[in-house]
């Protein structure tokens, strides 16, 4: 699906920066869509190479128009690989200030770090500028995804010997391309599924008939199972795995982006909505004088946001926001309870608030 050059400033560099840098990311061919959003994923293992290497589009949020036919696009594996950020098990024991963290032993080091991140492209220095505590995660996943991929002997795989044989500088982006593309490969989608998936987008959709349309959402549909296989898969690594992180490091670096809306109005004992978009997105300009009225009518009971991601992206980017708008909805205590992805009408806000105990 093409989109326009401007939604690309906030998720830049996510595919790109770990192609280039981290080397973990899986880049799908023509990574840009047609206006059927259909996707182009290449499947033979000839075609590992594609994948890997770096490319000059960058990954973007995605808007939800709704004066066009195009559905929101499924976010790609690539970047839900890197930007799982949740809870892992960790070790409370002190590591010395030259190790960010242990991955079942293996240091990631300050050196390593900041060469890797003094490499990045500016674009992507300044992305992650406030955030590199954000970026050691995404490090921190890749150690385990490499981990598994040598666990599992990829490197005596057929696509492995094909694909490092053509770039043989590329060892362990290949180890954990294959090791992917076999955890997703032959994943289909029921009838029931595909229903299920044009249910959760068709009040975003001009076109409500499902038949019409379900030739269209079917890639996207299968993109966002694949994603959920692949969450569980990295889930899985966290829960098994030892990580040690230097909590001195990381509570300097969170230091960086604690001044902003949504911090604050956490630490308020309020319920909190965080609506995260954009003045150039149209839904996202549907809701804002939704969310002004609410925001009067709920003043001293509940805090209602209105977050750009072009001024907030190291924000953003915490909370995992890939499409706008989004709608965060967390309780008095600061836990997320509720999220929702593309325009929301008032009515079902102030039902989520009376779900909530808000009148």
């Amino acid at each position: 699906m093409n989109k326009k050059s401007l939604k690309t400033l906030y998720k830049t560099g996510i595919v790109l920066l770990l192609v280039i840098v981290v080397a973990i990311i899986i880049v799908l061919k023509n990574k840009k869509k047609t206006d059927s959003g259909t996707s182009n994923a290449a499947t033979d293992s000839s075609a590992l190479l594609d994948l890997i290497v770096p490319q000059d589009s960058f990954v973007e949020i995605t808007e939800i128009d709704t004066t066009t036919a195009k559905v929101p696009q499924a976010d790609s594996l690539s970047e839900q690989i890197v930007s799982l950020t949740q809870e892992v098990l960790e070790d409370k024991a002190s590591l010395p200030k030259t190790v960010l963290a242990k991955v079942n032993d293996e240091a990631i080091t300050t050196s390593k770090f900041d060469s890797i991140f003094n490499s990045l492209p500016a674009q992507i220095r300044e992305y992650f500028k406030d955030d590199k505590a954000g970026f050691l995660e995404e490090l921190i996943v890749r150690q385990l995804l490499l981990q598994d991929a040598r666990r599992k002997k990829i490197e005596e795989t057929p696509e492995y010997k094909s694909a490092i044989a053509k770039n043989s500088g590329k060892a362990e982006e290949i180890m954990i391309n294959v090791l992917v593309k076999k955890m997703v490969a032959g994943i289909t989608l029921s009838e029931a599924e595909l229903k299920k998936f044009f249910d959760q987008y068709k009040n975003q959709l001009p076109n409500k008939d499902y038949e019409s349309v379900k030739e269209q959402i079917m890639p996207m549909a299968i993109e966002e199972k694949q994603r959920a296989v692949i969450e569980d898969y990295i889930n899985q690594l966290k829960s098994s795995a030892k990580i040690v992180r230097n909590e001195t490091w990381i509570k300097a670096q969170e230091t960086l982006i604690v001044d902003n809306p949504l911090s604050k109005a956490l630490k308020s004992g309020k319920p909190v909505v965080a609506d995260f978009g954009r003045g150039t997105c149209i839904p996202c300009k549907m809701m804002q004088p939704i969310l002004e009225k609410l925001q009067k009518e709920y003043e001293g009971k509940a805090e209602i946001l209105i977050i750009d991601v072009s001024e907030y992206a190291a924000l953003s980017r915490k909370y995992r926001i890939q499409l706008i708008p989004t709608q965060i909805f967390f309780d008095a205590k600061g836990k997320e309870i509720y999220r929702h992805r593309g325009f929301m009408s008032e009515a079902n806000i102030v039902a989520q608030l009376k779900k909530m105990g808000i009148e």
